[in-house]
């Protein structure tokens, strides 16, 4: 296939001196849509850009004159464009859709090499285009910073004009011209599927606002300006530590890993779709919410009618999504939060009533149970009676994340309702497995959660008393140093003797 070559579908290999020039776009406006992430691309990316193009530049250097000749070609990737007619500019819009980060950056490189005026040849018949871009400072500080470190680059000895010409005649992408979203979006899912460059919530992200319906397109931006404004490091915690995990194991499955290739975990059923019978129950559900939230009386009482979200729910898709990782966001801090008042009992008065209001009773639980309380505090301080300096291995690590994500589903499941005696009881069975091994990995984890899997019980649990109602073994053995606080809790619990 030639670079000019175009098939029925809309596919098209397609020069960069095409695809970046405003001649492309006489007719058309090229768009960065508002559900795009923003851009992110860090110098190490330049770098490996730039590198790339100086290394493919030098190899076919001496083809460099036969512009026929495909072999002298070399493909950038591909980017996805959804094009459409604007109702309300009623201009032809081309969004892209997929490929926004390297494409803005050579356009970085355009402008630089433009403003440098030392390729002025190159730039006599090609002009680079200008693309819509969204409201976004993160974008803007990023692409700020980018190019001040392509211009370091374009200004360089090594940026030679064989270099420019190499990126605008022999280089090119595949662009797939879509006219319908919704294919635009598959094809974007199945291309990054196979990609490296998006972690697992961003093809999620894409994938549930495809799922909004037009009537919620502005609610639809402000949950992507929303989303956007998340620190990335704390979505990939919240999925690949909590969410993920807690969804396998509470269906008997293992959770090692959570790549591309587990999203659908997180896709549920969209309510506009098919109905089967047991889709009624959250149709029921999601509409009486909606229905007494919009009611005119609210703006009179002022009330609101949370979501009852559960964990291991069916998901809705769209909007819902969205509002069930916000639910769980916030739910989870307590267990985040490593910073205790060691004078008294606020942080379990937190988990105990930050959600529900009958916390009367909770604090009373506590002040029954202040073993509970005393757990938290040795795994995130050291206490002069309870000493724990293995917190910090990767092993303690994973135990304790085992241990919050259990106390996460209880909590998720039946409240304040026994949760003090949840939490020993929890903390017995998760740190059992830390006294017994020297060593614990991830398969460590799995193997633990197999043999006594808790996450199922909880699942299959009417009430509490169900859960807490089977007794625990005490440890075989322990095989473990710097742990001498896990001990004396489970010896004042009466699971090692004194």
């Amino acid at each position: 296939m030639t670079p000019s070559n175009v098939n029925s579908a809309g596919y098209k290999v397609i020069k960069i001196s095409e695809f970046l020039s405003k001649k492309e776009y006489l007719d058309k406006k090229l768009v960065i849509p508002v559900y795009q992430r923003p851009y992110r691309w860090t110098a190490k990316n330049i770098v490996d850009l730039l590198s790339d193009l100086y290394y493919q530049c030098k190899r076919i250097g001496h083809r460099l004159g036969s512009p026929d000749n495909p072999d002298n070609f070399y493909r950038l990737g591909t980017v996805v464009l959804h094009q459409y007619v604007n109702n309300g500019s009623h201009q032809t819009n081309a969004d892209l859709v997929d490929g926004q980060q390297r494409t803005l950056t050579l356009l970085l490189i355009m402008k630089s090499a433009l403003e440098s005026n030392r390729f002025t040849e190159q730039f006599n018949s090609f002009t680079p285009l200008e693309i819509e871009l969204p409201d976004c400072s993160e974008t803007q500080q990023n692409l700020s910073r980018n190019y001040e470190l392509i211009r370091r680059h374009v200004n360089s000895p090594e940026f030679t004009s064989e270099v420019l010409d190499f990126l605008l005649n022999h280089c090119e992408v595949v662009q797939v011209t879509l006219h319908y979203l919704s294919e635009a979006f598959q094809f974007f899912d199945s291309q990054n599927a196979r990609g490296l460059d998006l972690n697992p919530h961003d093809l999620l992200k894409a994938f549930h606002l495809r799922e909004f319906p037009d009537s919620e397109s502005l609610l639809k931006q402000n949950i992507v300006e929303c989303w956007e404004q998340q620190n990335t490091k704390s979505l990939e915690v919240l999925f690949a530590n909590y969410l993920y995990p807690i969804r396998r194991w509470s269906f008997g499955k293992q959770a090692v890993h959570f790549s591309k290739s587990e999203v659908n975990v997180f896709k549920g059923m969209k309510l506009d779709s098919d109905s089967y019978p047991f889709q009624e129950n959250l149709r029921i559900v999601h509409n009486t919410v909606d229905s007494y939230n919009h009611h005119s009386h609210r703006l009179l009482d002022q009330q609101a009618m949370a979501y009852p979200f559960q964990l291991t729910q069916t998901l809705i898709n769209g909007r819902r999504f969205f509002e069930w990782v916000t639910h769980y966001q916030e739910m989870i801090q307590p267990l985040l939060n490593k910073t205790i008042d060691s004078d008294s009992q606020k942080w379990l008065y937190t988990i105990t009533s930050c959600h529900h209001t009958e916390t009367g009773t909770s604090i009373k639980e506590v002040a029954k149970r202040p073993t509970a309380f005393n757990i938290f505090l040795v795994l995130n301080t050291d206490l002069p009676e309870y000493s724990y300096k293995g917190r910090s291995r990767r092993g303690d690590q994973y135990v304790r994340r085992m241990f919050d994500a259990l106390v996460l589903c209880y909590y998720d499941r039946f409240g304040s309702h026994n949760l003090p005696r949840a939490i020993e009881y929890i903390f017995i069975w998760a740190y059992s497995l830390r006294l017994e091994k020297k060593s614990v990995y991830l398969e460590s984890i799995e193997k633990h959660i197999g043999t006594d899997n808790l996450f199922e019980r909880l699942q299959q649990s009417l009430s509490s008393v169900d859960f807490l109602s089977k007794p625990l073994p005490q440890p075989k053995k322990v095989d473990v140093t710097n742990v001498e606080g896990i001990k004396e809790l489970f010896t004042k619990l009466g699971y090692l003797p004194t």
